[in-house]
């Protein structure tokens, strides 16, 4: 049968094939070994250049409502009114924006950033490099690297940054974070890595802290606004059923403004205080070195079948 034959035939092109290739990988076994060793040995130069960094853990999750460890309900309970005020405002319900995904989505960046820049301290632990403890004073990282990039800088018309600012804050917190789903429930691993064990747990709690802060300001905010608004329409007000429903506006307005100021966390409960390690844990020598090995024995197998085409066509 027609078929059949080409089958045969392609099965006996594959075998060809692969006893061709595993001839050829064996008889440069040298340029495989060396390719592996090299790999490796880059791995390793590469691990005693990069500085060792420890990572800070920390779970948080939303802030419960109920139950002994929870702060309780900020917001009166009142399905009604509830229901009410849901139907007034505009949009569809999925566009609801929680405190918690605020807090998720502010970590570190935005409003946030600006709250960190404005703490000196904290800027001295996310650019340790640049902060002349001698002088008093910020600087240019020294070394061959910031060297050369302050030089093609230069050669462009432009200058690094020396003092840093919001925009730097959130640009060094976005590169270090890392923000991770636990399991498939509301809770989230955050992880930052840092050079100094002790600077990592600080910096963290305190990237943390302000992005609480932050949220619980602007919800005192929004609330005395509003309790501000409804004095104001009482006043004017001399009909009893009207006055009587802003009385009770006014009343459960009063009630989360004072819930807002309860010493306790406001966006996102914090499941697992920061957490670190003892020893630096990135880079992983067990996982750098062996898939370097790899890589290395790779590309050598690339240049052997290369070498080995190049010679047939010729």
């Amino acid at each position: 049968m027609p078929g059949a034959g080409v089958t045969l035939r392609s099965r006996v092109a594959s075998g060809a094939d692969f006893r061709t290739l595993l001839l050829t990988a064996l008889a440069g076994w040298r340029v495989l070994a060396a390719g592996a060793l090299g790999g490796m040995l880059l791995a390793l130069a590469g691990l005693w250049v990069v500085p060792p960094e420890h990572t800070v853990v920390m779970i948080v999750g939303p802030t419960a409502r109920v139950g002994s460890a929870a702060m309780g309900a900020r917001v009166p309970v009142m399905a009604g009114r509830e229901i009410a005020l849901g139907a007034a405002e505009p949009g569809p319900g999925d566009e609801a924006l929680s405190d918690y995904a605020r807090y998720l989505e502010l970590f570190g960046t935005g409003p946030v950033a600006e709250r960190l820049a404005t703490d000196a301290s904290l800027l001295r632990l996310l650019f340790p490099e640049r902060w002349d403890a001698a002088e008093g004073r910020w600087r240019s990282p020294p070394g061959l690297l910031p060297g050369l990039k302050r030089l093609l800088l230069a050669l462009a018309g432009r200058e690094d940054w020396v003092e840093p600012d919001a925009e730097r804050v959130a640009r060094a917190l976005r590169d270090r974070l890392v923000i991770d789903m636990v399991r498939s429930g509301p809770m989230r691993r955050i992880a930052l890595r840092h050079r100094d064990r002790a600077a990592g747990l600080e910096l963290l709690g305190r990237v943390a802290a302000a992005t609480d802060a932050h949220l619980r300001a602007e919800a005192a905010r929004r609330s005395a606004a509003q309790i501000a608004h409804v004095k104001a329409r009482l006043a004017g007000v001399t009909v009893t059923e009207h006055r009587r429903a802003l009385s009770d506006l006014l009343a459960d307005q009063e009630r989360v403004a004072m819930m807002i100021e309860v010493d306790l966390p406001f966006a996102a409960d914090p499941v697992q205080a920061p957490t670190v390690p003892a020893l630096p844990d990135w880079p992983n020598p067990a996982a750098v070195v062996p898939l370097a090995g790899l890589v290395g024995l790779l590309a050598a197998a690339f240049a052997l079948s290369v070498r080995a085409a190049w010679r047939e066509a010729a």
